[in-house]
């Protein structure tokens, strides 16, 4: 079976982004021909990336995702600063993995969206991408 079929059937696309599915597709097909990917987690405005390999430069990487899904970095790894100091004011903690991840990372910087996500591809090498 084609690997990019369930986003054929589940329409995945980032209309508010003005990329329709075969646009999204042609990303990913690129990233497969480069880095070798696998997807997961398919829906009409979502997909998990799994990528097998990761460039050299994985901050290369990192801004292609920006430039490609804004949101991830800004509705996730972009907001971590406020999601922190929400977390402190209530009073939870934070967890042990976010707190690896934000370890040493200026959050006044204002990329520090970017870091978080290429220290997060290293770790985990996947990329959730999503258009709403």
């Amino acid at each position: 079976m084609d690997k990019y079929e369930p986003l054929r059937q589940a329409g995945t696309n980032g209309a508010n982004f003005d990329l329709d599915t075969e646009a999204v597709i042609e990303h990913l097909k690129d990233w497969d021909a480069r880095y070798g990917i696998e997807l997961s987690d398919v829906k009409f405005d979502a997909v998990l990336v799994r990528f097998d390999r990761l460039p050299d430069d994985v901050m290369s990487l990192a801004k292609d995702i920006y430039e490609f899904c804004p949101d991830t970095i800004d509705q996730h790894f972009g907001c971590v600063a406020e999601m922190l100091n929400l977390a402190e004011e209530t009073g939870e903690g934070m967890p042990t993995e976010m707190a690896e991840l934000v370890e040493g990372v200026d959050l006044d910087d204002e990329d520090y969206g970017l870091e978080l996500l290429r220290r997060s591809l290293v770790k985990h090498r996947t990329a959730a991408l999503w258009w709403d």
